[in-house]
């Protein structure tokens, strides 16, 4: 898979958004616009913060007391889009991160973006290189190139010699990056020559040759025999990281590091080399679950954490959801996202916050081309915030009508039905959608 291919097109995309949209045809979205719904619809959203600004420049955060009282003590924050071509949200997060880092002492920010990459990236950051300059084909390339995220990476930059940097990291189970093509085993290898010597082998070689063969391409295949040396390798470097005293925190000469990679490498070629069973973006979710615990818990303990993602993968729970026309919506069924991991696994300590809007475009970021956000349909959440251009709703706290079913949008703008705040503990609505310019 090529850097401009995001690793949701290989299975939730073209799976899912196929499967759904195939049934938004015109007669469908026709009777949308006709149809009305048997709960109650209000006009007065309690619990609703109104935000006044989504300009990273406006550092007047009184509008963002309602999200500090509803992310409390929460120790990672995860940030949803609903694709990653709409530059509205993308600057409304950044504005909610600096609130974030300045006011409520938040310390790193983790993309969903190559695990490996993001280390290799913040390293050469902190050694003097322009981070700017550090992302192009490392950073997934709708972040790294949209112009919309200047603000944000001129952010970083500013702080990266302050007493309190905002620290950035990866969690993404995909190897797709330029810096994990080209400098991942070198630094691998040389762990090893320290640590484990005698895993420098040719089975290691094989080991080295066949991944990096995986990661720009999900049509490749090894030989079976490949493969049987390939995860046998795999087996002894697990077993060796995984009892080594993980004592170091510089990333390359961390063994629960390399271990994360390990499992991340084993995960990608099974997904790539279709040898999954279940649901296969469950099999990436896990992994980037894995990653990001490891993160908050072995790299940066105690540090508080902003998660920036896709709403799909922050998701506390997708199975209840249906399409809007009814019936069971079969792989968010069997889907165990990202979000339900670090959900349970963290409990009130995460917040997962969704994104969602009613008007303008985005850039549809499998095909570049700029796509209108379809207007909300009679009793939907986002009908509900008529009156509002960018609120914030916490859904902890919600009671009444947003306790029930009711059609919203999860990811790219299609709509679904389903108890929300199950799937989020917030929601951020942004009226009107402008794309990414890039």
């Amino acid at each position: 898979m090529s850097q401009k291919r995001h690793p949701c097109i290989q299975s939730f995309y073209l799976l899912t958004t196929m499967l759904i949209r195939k049934l938004l045809g015109t007669t469908v979205l026709a009777l949308m616009t006709s149809c009305s719904f048997t709960y109650a619809q209000t006009s007065n959203l309690e619990h609703v913060s109104v935000l006044q600004s989504i300009d990273p420049a406006n550092d007047n955060y009184a509008d963002l007391e309602g999200l500090r009282q509803a992310i409390g003590k929460s120790r990672i924050v995860l940030l949803g889009e609903q694709t990653h071509g709409e530059a509205s949200t993308f600057l409304a997060k950044t504005r909610m991160i600096k609130f974030l880092h300045e006011k409520m002492g938040f310390d790193v920010l983790a993309f969903e973006s190559g695990f490996y990459d993001c280390a290799r990236i913040w390293e050469n950051t902190l050694h003097g290189s322009p981070f700017a300059k550090e992302l192009p084909g490392s950073l997934f390339y709708m972040y790294a190139t949209s112009k919309q995220m200047t603000p944000l990476f001129d952010y970083i930059q500013a702080n990266v010699k302050s007493a309190s940097p905002l620290t950035v990291a990866g969690f993404e189970s995909q190897h797709t990056g330029q810096y994990a093509k080209q400098q991942l085993f070198p630094d691998f290898e040389q762990f090893l020559k320290q640590q484990h010597p005698a895993l420098l082998d040719d089975n290691w070689a094989l080991f080295r040759r066949v991944s990096l063969a995986t990661f720009p391409s999900n049509t490749y295949r090894p030989t079976a025999e490949e493969q049987q040396i390939f995860f046998k390798e795999l087996d002894k470097l697990k077993t060796a990281l995984s009892g080594s005293k993980n004592k170091s925190t510089h990333f390359t000469t961390s063994p629960g590091f390399w271990y994360q990679v390990t499992c991340s490498i084993e995960s990608q070629a099974k997904r790539y080399w279709g040898l999954t069973t279940g649901n296969e973006l469950s099999v990436r979710d896990k992994q980037m679950a894995d990653n990001l615990i490891w993160l908050a818990e072995k790299a940066f303990p105690g540090k508080k954490i902003i998660v920036w993602a896709h709403n799909i993968h922050i998701a506390k729970n997708t199975s209840e959801l249906e399409f809007h026309t009814g019936g069971p919506v079969p792989f968010l069924q069997t889907l165990v996202p990202m979000g339900a991991t670090v959900s349970r696994h963290f409990g009130k300590d995460a917040y997962a916050i969704g994104f969602s809007g009613a008007a303008g475009n985005y850039i549809d970021y499998t095909n570049d081309k700029l796509t209108a956000v379809p207007a909300p349909q009679p009793a939907s959440v986002e009908a509900q915030f008529t009156g509002y251009q960018h609120a914030f709703i916490d859904y902890r706290t919600a009671k009444g009508w947003l306790q029930q079913p009711q059609q919203a949008t999860l990811f790219d703008f299609t709509p679904l039905k389903g108890t929300w705040p199950h799937v989020f503990d917030g929601l951020v609505f942004i009226r009107t959608s402008v794309p990414v310019d890039r």
